[in-house]
């Protein structure tokens, strides 16, 4: 039986690292082929050791002299001193093995940093960018950036298209992708340069099915497999969406449990609510992967509980055995 050897980061995140010992507690009883790589300060591993003797004893734990701070600039990150942090360990030990898979909750800049000194980009690759899925109406639907790039050329979006297509069918074999442009609107005329010129560029790419703009509202009702954007509105969206989804659950449990007649209502639908909160669940679609890095290289939601890094882990396995990587490095450079 092949098995898996995933790099936590336990100082990654917001429950850290309480969440990320109990998501991969979760993830170990679901798939005994899992085995962990720990990486943590000797404080977090004497303090935690007993609580999680089952997870300490089938995994390697590998010590560090610190770890990041959420607040830490890469360039900072990326000094002497912070290359022996968790995260800098857990990311460099892809270095020499490409069939490990790191995932931290931590600083997004410092992860992208250690990722692009250490591993590099692929070739033909100018800019990584951050993928992950958003739930939809008619299929889950492949956002991208969300994060990495602030500000991004045509060339770059165009690379984030042809990675994304790649990164949907290897997930979704049978599915002809379908690309999109974030804009302001649908039509021809609408959007700033960068927009403008994109949407020439990838009209005529022959490596991805470009279907035009898609504006915000239509993210979760669209027809579209793909849509590409800068890491600043991609960031703006995910949040936007997360917030959204934790308000609409929060203010509907407490109208189902303000009376007694609610809470009765609620109890004989319960497995309906429990769909619904599924199917807008966040956590459920944690796990956005560094894709265009040499490496499987995935960033968790910082506010992830147990649960959410259980998906994270999940979803990194699937990245590996679909050899996402090896398809990604031959769809760019065709």
């Amino acid at each position: 039986m092949r098995q898996f050897l995933i790099n936590l980061d336990l100082h990654g995140g917001d429950f850290a690292p309480k969440s990320v010992l109990e998501g991969a507690n979760i993830a170990y009883k679901n798939n005994n082929a899992i085995r962990f790589q720990l990486h943590s300060t000797k404080e977090v591993y004497e303090k935690y050791k007993k609580k999680f003797s089952q997870l300490f004893e089938v995994s390697d734990w590998i010590e560090s002299e610190n770890f990041i701070l959420p607040e830490m600039k890469p360039s900072d990150a990326l000094k002497k001193y912070n290359r022996k942090s968790s995260m800098s360990n857990a990311i460099n030990q892809l270095k020499e093995d490409k069939s490990q898979i790191v995932i931290s909750a931590g600083n997004t800049g410092a992860m992208m940093a250690y990722s692009t000194v250490y591993l590099r980009t692929i070739e033909n690759i100018s800019r990584p960018a951050i993928a992950s899925l958003f739930p939809s109406t008619h299929h889950p639907v492949c956002f991208l950036d969300l994060g990495a790039n602030a500000e991004c050329t045509s060339e770059n979006l165009i690379e984030f298209a042809v990675m994304g297509s790649t990164y949907y069918q290897v997930l979704f074999p049978k599915t002809d992708c379908k690309v999109a442009l974030l804009n302001i609107g649908s039509e021809e005329l609408k959007g700033n340069n960068l927009i403008q010129e994109t949407h020439e560029l990838m009209k005529n790419d022959t490596r991805i099915k470009y279907q035009g703009f898609v504006e915000a509202n239509e993210i979760t009702n669209t027809k579209n497999h793909i849509i590409v954007t800068d890491g600043f509105s991609g960031n703006i969206a995910l949040k936007t969406a997360e917030g959204v989804s934790k308000f609409i659950t929060d203010s509907l449990k407490r109208s189902l449990t303000s009376s007694f007649y609610s809470k009765f209502l609620s109890l004989m639908l319960k497995n309906k609510f429990i769909d619904f909160r599924n199917s807008i669940d966040p956590r459920n679609y944690n796990g956005g992967i560094f894709i265009g890095i040499n490496g499987v290289v995935i960033k968790s939601h910082g506010n992830a509980d147990s649960h959410a890094f259980a998906n994270a882990i999940e979803f990194g396995i699937k990245c590996i055995q679909s050899d996402l990587l090896t398809k990604i490095k031959e769809n760019v450079s065709s």
